[in-house]
């Protein structure tokens, strides 16, 4: 096991974390679906709150590497810092967690077509928002941008935790505390993907920011080295793509949340007829 979690061998890890997280995720669904049989909404109940899970363990491993590495939205220096001459950042932490990550939006991709979600009117964006994620973190391993991808991946699974966690508790109809918890979810949601993302993970790339703090860093760095042409084009482009998905989405959790003070019963606007009834 230690030969694979090499920084060049690790990008294999999905083959084995692949078949062991959907195994995983169709027993526990199973299991709490069937412990669950009598409640109306036992099979998104056991979805969600198995989002939740997920998410936690990934958030905890992400919150790990972002205390190791000082990665803080108005830390720019941190984020950069791997890309300086002798300053590679990989640990084994890092093979796990973003390989985990993959692993995760690969399996997600597949059990989307067939679980309550699919009915979701936002089905499709979904999709897109799951292979241009794996594609960010697939494109960045090979250049190192291992603080980057956590980043990111921190940023977006921090929200979701709380996004499930309301869910469940909708589900399983504790009303209250989960307009609570969605009001939370919403501002966890809004101002890092809104206001943070394009200040800390974007806009660098082309104001020339983030070669100022690099020359700052090291007056020797070659910068097209540090980051390459493919680099500077590409990942800006795909977290932009993500900055605009999370644009779409924030419109509809604010539509969501002024529902919840309007008289009729509160839910997901994205749920079709045929959603609400699985």
């Amino acid at each position: 096991m230690q030969n694979l979690l090499t920084e060049k061998n690790s990008i294999y890890l999905p083959l084995i974390l692949v078949p062991i997280h959907m195994t995983v995720r169709y027993t526990y669904q199973k299991i709490i679906s069937y412990l669950l049989r009598n409640k109306k909404n036992n099979r998104k109940i056991a979805e969600s709150s198995f989002y939740c899970l997920q998410y936690f363990a990934l958030t905890t491993m992400a919150n790990t590497l972002r205390k190791r590495n000082n990665l803080t939205w108005n830390n720019l220096q941190s984020l950069y810092a791997e890309k300086l001459p002798n300053n590679n950042s990989f640990t084994t932490l890092h093979a796990i967690y973003l390989m985990g990550e993959v692993s995760v939006y690969i399996s997600a991709l597949i059990f989307l077509c067939f679980e309550t979600r699919k009915n979701y009117a936002d089905f499709f964006m979904t999709l897109f928002h799951h292979v241009v994620t794996v594609s960010i973190i697939i494109f960045a391993y090979p250049y190192g941008n291992y603080n980057y991808s956590v980043a990111v991946a921190f940023m977006h699974d921090i929200a979701d935790v709380i996004l499930e966690f309301s869910k469940t508790l909708v589900y399983l109809e504790y009303m209250i505390i989960s307009k609570l918890t969605f009001v939370i979810f919403a501002i966890s949601f809004i101002v890092p993907r809104v206001f943070i993302q394009p200040n800390y993970l974007i806009m660098p790339f082309w104001n020339g920011k983030m070669d100022a703090i690099l020359k700052e860093m090291d007056e020797g760095v070659n910068l097209l080295v540090a980051y390459t042409k493919e680099e500077r084009t590409y990942a800006p482009i795909l977290l932009s793509i993500i900055y605009v998905l999370s644009c779409l989405w924030s419109v509809i959790i604010l539509q969501m949340v002024v529902r919840m003070f309007q008289p009729k019963q509160w839910s997901d606007i994205r749920e079709d007829e045929k959603s609400k009834q699985d």
